[in-house]
C-alpha cells in the first residue's frame, strides 16, 4: 500500500488546481478579446507559448497566461495563439497526470 493514498489525493487536488487555473485562463481571455489590439505589438511571445505548450506544457501555460495579460494591457498580440496554447498546456498535463497515475496504479516501475 505505501504512498498510494498520498499520490491520490496529490493527483487529485492537482486536477482542481487545473480546473481553476484553465478558469482564470478563460477569464484573461474574454477580458484580452474586450481590448482593441495594439497594430505595432507583435505576437511572438504568443507564438512562443504554443510551441512550448507543446514540448513543456507547464511553462508553455506560463506563457501563455502571461502573454494574455499582455494583451489586456494593449502591450502584446495573439490572443487566439496564446488562449490555444493554453488549452493545449493543460491538456497535455492533464494526459501526463493520467498516464502518471495510470503506470503508478500497474506497478510499471517494477
Amino acid at each position: 500500500m505505501g504512498v498510494y493514498p498520498i499520490t491520490i489525493i496529490v493527483i487529485i487536488a492537482a486536477a482542481i488546481a487545473l480546473v481553476f487555473l484553465l478558469r482564470l485562463g478563460i477569464r484573461q481571455n474574454a477580458a484580452a478579446a474586450a481590448v482593441e489590439e495594439n497594430p505595432d505589438a507583435t505576437g511572438a511571445l504568443a507564438v512562443l507559448a504554443f510551441i512550448v505548450a507543446l514540448i513543456l506544457p507547464v511553462i508553455g501555460v506560463i506563457l501563455a497566461h502571461l502573454t494574455l495579460a499582455r494583451v489586456r494591457r494593449g502591450e502584446a498580440a495573439g490572443r487566439i495563439w496564446a488562449y490555444t496554447a493554453l488549452w493545449v498546456g493543460y491538456v497535455l498535463i492533464a494526459v501526463e497526470l493520467g498516464v502518471l497515475l495510470w503506470a503508478y496504479q500497474n506497478n510499471y516501475w517494477q
